[in-house]
């Protein structure tokens, strides 16, 4: 052999490497595309999914919102949130000031909202007769 066929055969060697090279390159590409393409595929199964739930989720909606509408417009208008009751200490404070200027009992009951227990404790203790005479206990009388 000479020269000339050693560097054919080299030659010929390389070209056949890269004929296999470009060959284990075209599989792998084509395997790559099948896995993207199913890849794909899968993420637009779970796109079409979600987009489903979604849609029912919107039609639930729907239908509350509607329900709540119906609801609304049967309440009736003198259904509203209970008025605040002023400062218990405050109207407290009032009861106590109109029981030392003589106020009843039932006058203490209507205008401050106290109970019946309440309105005679504040006489008793806070009416106009029993500041001027304190009881003690144990005193003999």
């Amino acid at each position: 052999m000479n020269e000339l066929d050693l560097v054919a055969w080299v030659l010929a060697a390389a070209i056949v490497a890269l004929g296999v090279a470009v060959a284990a390159l075209a599989i792998g590409h084509a395997r790559l595309r099948e896995v993207s393409r199913r890849d794909a595929q899968r993420l637009f199964e779970q796109m079409d999914l979600a987009l489903g739930e979604l849609r029912e989720v919107s039609t639930s909606l729907s239908a509350c919102l509607q329900e709540l509408g119906g609801l609304r417009a049967r309440s009736t208008p003198t259904q509203r949130a209970p008025e605040v009751a002023p400062a218990p200490t405050r109207s407290y404070d009032i009861a106590l000031r109109l029981a030392r200027n003589g106020a009843s009992r039932e006058e203490l009951m209507s205008n401050c909202g106290m109970s019946r227990h309440e309105a005679e404790l504040a006489v008793r203790l806070h009416g106009p007769g029993e500041r001027r005479r304190p009881q003690r206990a144990g005193a003999a009388a």
